[in-house]
């Protein structure tokens, strides 16, 4: 059933199995939105909803996380990013479980992908791109500082949307919804420390020629710490609904085992399929 929501996915790296696994319960149960909006590996998690393919996210990292083709340090020493966003979107044959564009396109959901422009450090949105332009909107949002290189798009060099945006749940009530959902990928308690002198130094300088971009890395903690107060009492007033973790996620950013994303995956599963009810009738709740 498409519902008349805005769904919102934080992203994380590695910690998106969480998402994947949420997502995939929602598909199980034909719960789709009117509008997604990704970040980071929430837009990657996102794209994959939006064209249906169940189980695509999580079988990608968990099938091909040790394919030195997909991520390895090696890449650096061929002046590579180390995660070679290209590999999820080429055909490997077979076995690959190839993203449907055409699905993709079709979808009645529209979707936003939001990333940071590099020249000032702001939240640039891709409203449903495709092709070359959907790749690379998806890159630039997933182009971790620090680990990968900015991303040439159709709005300038930009880097990890989470950096200007880390939960964009602003964008959906811009669109004009009321109900909006989010899903989280640290548990509901988490707050992020303030950046440190050797943070500060590091952004300053390897990012000297892009002052507000730096000034954005710095500042990160302090917005997301502010969304995530502005989420709580959203959820308090009715206006949102927020799936989180229910235990702190203890999983790298570019995470090795493929034990634990597979077992962060499955928690996705499971806490989705426990806020099924709570979650459509929420959606189903004409009092807002």
């Amino acid at each position: 059933m498409l519902y008349n929501a805005a769904l919102v996915l934080e992203g994380g790296a590695m910690r998106g199995q969480y998402t994947a696994g949420v997502l995939d319960t929602f598909l199980r149960h034909d719960i789709e939105f009117s509008s997604v909006i990704g970040v980071s590996a929430g837009a990657l998690c996102g794209s994959n909803f939006v064209s249906k393919q169940y189980g695509r996210a999580s079988g990608v990292n968990i099938n091909y996380r040790h394919d030195s083709h997909y991520i390895s340090l090696t890449h650096l020493l061929k002046r590579q990013n180390i995660i070679n966003f290209d590999f999820i979107f080429t055909d490997h044959g077979f076995r690959w479980h190839q993203f449907d564009e055409r699905a993709y396109e079709r979808s009645a959901s529209d979707f936003t992908i939001v990333a940071t422009s590099l020249a000032n450090g702001r939240t640039v949105t891709f409203d449903k791109p495709t092709g070359e332009n959907l790749i690379n909107a998806l890159k630039a949002s997933c182009s971790i500082p620090f680990i990968c290189d900015p991303q040439e798009t159709t709005k300038g060099k930009c880097l990890d949307g989470g950096v200007a945006d880390s939960i964009p749940y602003d964008l959906a009530y811009q669109q004009g919804y009321d109900k909006v959902v989010v899903i989280r990928t640290r548990n509901k308690e988490y707050r992020k420390k303030p950046s440190g002198k050797v943070m500060e130094k590091l952004s300053n300088r390897t990012f000297q020629d892009h002052p507000e971009f730096a000034k954005a890395l710095i500042n990160r903690p302090l917005m997301y710490n502010h969304q995530i107060d502005e989420i709580d009492r959203l959820v308090d007033e009715g206006r949102m609904f927020c799936i989180a973790p229910s235990n702190p996620v203890k999983i790298g950013r570019l995470e090795h085992s493929t034990k634990k994303i597979r077992g962060l995956y499955e928690t996705g599963l499971k806490e989705g399929a426990a806020a099924v009810p709570a979650l459509t009738h929420f959606l189903m709740d004409t009092a807002y």
